[in-house]
């Protein structure tokens, strides 16, 4: 009885060939995917300082009806980007201090208060889609919850809105916006490059 001895074989591993065509594969892969994912993390980013600042606002909403005084949201920049801070609407020149309520809309989003630049939307959200004429200064909301401006001890109920843009390396930069009716509903709204949407 023989026992048969594995032969080597001269076909073991990959060739030259073989591996190039797979490299380059996958670095055709990765170049398609790479812009497609940096639009996803933007548009996260994005999302998420219009999800931060209808949050700090409905945050101040509840503080002004609990406290039954007037409270204010203040923005300011920062070396993250946009700050968003709550503080009584009554004190004169307020500056964000570690106690008061605050959110960071992240960078590289930016707060704006008019529509331009590369990819800007072309409608603004005015009295024809939102029913109001919108304020752009900072809102205040009164003991009853309602939005206002607020100047002098007085309070002058208005709706307000926020734009909101980001700079990305590739393509048109993305918007979104946050308003306040003048009932005190905050909508998020998204420029889908045609129109806005909420």
């Amino acid at each position: 009885m023989h026992r048969l001895k594995p032969q080597a074989s001269n076909n073991a591993g990959f060739s030259l060939l073989e591996i190039t065509v797979v490299v380059s594969i996958l670095l055709v892969l990765g170049a398609m995917l790479v812009p497609t994912m940096m639009t996803v993390i933007a548009n996260a980013r994005l999302r998420g300082g219009a999800t931060n600042l209808s949050g700090i606002l409905q945050g101040c909403r509840m503080t002004a009806v609990k406290q039954n005084r007037t409270m204010a949201v203040h923005f300011t920049v920062i070396s993250a980007g946009p700050l968003a801070y709550v503080k009584d609407a009554t004190i004169g020149s307020p500056s964000v201090s570690s106690t008061d309520p605050q959110v960071e809309l992240g960078a590289p989003v930016s707060l704006v208060s008019s529509l331009s630049g590369p990819g800007a939307p072309s409608v603004a959200l005015d009295n024809t889609i939102l029913g109001f004429t919108p304020q752009t200064g900072d809102p205040s909301f009164n003991p009853r919850g309602s939005p206002c401006s607020y100047s002098g001890g007085n309070c002058t109920n208005y709706g307000f809105v926020y734009y909101l843009t980001d700079s990305r390396p590739l393509g048109k930069s993305g918007w979104a916006a946050v308003t306040i009716s003048p009932a005190g509903r905050i909508t998020k709204w998204f420029w889908n490059g045609y129109a806005w949407a909420n």
